[in-house]
């Protein structure tokens, strides 16, 4: 089987959890064996970032990078659609050695070179919805941008075969924001390396500990991006209560200018209980959650969640928001705490009930490594991935389309 993916994300170009995916899920889906053989994947990308412009990460997988015109800031939606031109005309060339049994596309960014190549070949598409602009912004599109952003995603659903969400939650979103069938949609969720060696070492983990809690501080920590709907702004506003009962703890913001945020702090008299780290490497990231009391996930959306998976392959005690994917990953008392969304005392009250009974804590943690390892891991990912291109296949043979 050869699949042709499309993403807007791949390392070194990566912006957000649509590129730690597509990151990971490629190299676990090459060789995967289908009912035609073994899984031989080429990806399509965008240069936006570096690196090669043709990559081999195995034997069944090869990545090309194609040089794009840089992104207009005035017409965000117009560059990237353009864009997809180069990134289509690029596949065409490959597809002129082998052809392609199925395109896959990841998000609106890219839908329009999956079209493009899904009826000039007449292979099926499939679609993998990491968002919805609507959802974003809480079920709107304020601006005309956003409008057509919409569109755009509607039209990958419509022209997909299949459509891949990553909970039951984007499935129940995209039903209906866009009338999407429930049949339609295969739910595969993201996933962790939780059995591949820690990037970050027992004795770098203590360090870093020693580091931000040099005289025995508890840590909290929030690692994502820094945007409204991820929630910062309500746990800063938990942070006050918090210090007032808990007066040797310190917040660790983690996430590319967070210190945007500072004034917030100022002004609710926590400045000095809080560290804004700007953005993190990969074993930094993993350093604070190995050596934190907790990562706080207080978003307001949140299709997936993959921010506490890497927190509870970590072995980090979580507390999130009991919003979206989040709520199908984090389960109350059992691998972790749920908090009411936008509420900044029921974080508070996680809180407390985290420093006060660290044996059951640490049972909990013991429950989220586990699942990381089990339900999570990118080797069942990529078996359930194959195994609806199988399934795609077999359903467009037994069509005249």
């Amino acid at each position: 089987m050869r699949v042709l993916m499309f993403s807007w994300e791949f390392p070194p170009h990566v912006v957000g959890g649509l590129g730690k995916h597509v990151a990971e899920l490629v190299p676990a889906l090459g060789g995967q064996m289908t009912a035609d053989g073994p899984l031989y994947l080429d990806l399509v990308t965008p240069r936006c970032n570096g690196g090669a412009w043709i990559e081999d990460v195995s034997e069944y997988v090869t990545v090309h990078r194609v040089d794009v015109p840089p992104i207009d800031p005035q017409d965000n939606y117009n560059s990237i659609v353009s864009n997809n031109i180069p990134l289509a005309d690029h596949a065409m060339h490959l597809a002129s050695r082998t052809p392609y049994d199925v395109v896959h596309v990841h998000d609106w960014l890219v839908t329009k070179a999956g079209i493009t190549l899904k009826e000039r070949w007449k292979v099926p598409m499939v679609t993998t919805m990491h968002a919805t602009e609507r959802g974003r912004h809480r079920g709107h599109t304020p601006d005309e941008a956003s409008y057509r952003i919409d569109r755009t995603e509607w039209l990958s659903c419509f022209e997909a075969w299949r459509v891949i969400a990553c909970s039951q939650f984007m499935n129940h979103e995209l039903h209906e924001y866009f009338e999407l069938p429930y049949s339609k949609v295969a739910i595969i969720p993201n996933g962790v390396h939780a059995d591949r060696p820690r990037l970050c070492t027992p004795d770098a983990a203590e360090a870093c500990r020693k580091r931000h809690a040099a005289n025995g501080e508890r840590l909290l920590v929030f690692v994502g991006r820094i945007v409204y709907e991820k929630g910062l702004q309500i746990l800063l506003r938990a942070m006050p209560r918090i210090v007032a009962d808990y007066p040797h703890t310190k917040l660790l913001v983690a996430g590319k200018n967070g210190a945007i945020y500072y004034p917030l702090a100022y002004e609710l008299g926590v400045e000095n209980s809080v560290v804004f780290l700007d953005y993190v490497s990969d074993h930094d990231r993993d350093c604070l959650y190995s050596g934190a009391d907790a990562a706080i996930l207080p978003s307001l959306y949140e299709p997936f969640g993959i921010v506490a998976l890497e927190a509870m392959s970590a072995g980090c005690n979580v507390i999130a928001s009991g919003v979206g994917g989040l709520a199908e990953i984090v389960h109350h008392l059992q691998n972790g705490l749920t908090v009411y969304p936008n509420d900044p005392m029921s974080i508070v009250w996680a809180v407390d009930q985290l420093f006060n009974d660290p044996e059951a804590a640490a049972r909990r943690r013991e429950t989220a490594l586990y699942e990381a390892h089990t339900v999570y891991s990118w080797k069942r990912i990529a078996e359930q991935t194959a195994e609806l291109y199988d399934q795609v296949i077999r359903d467009r043979r037994e069509t005249d389309w």
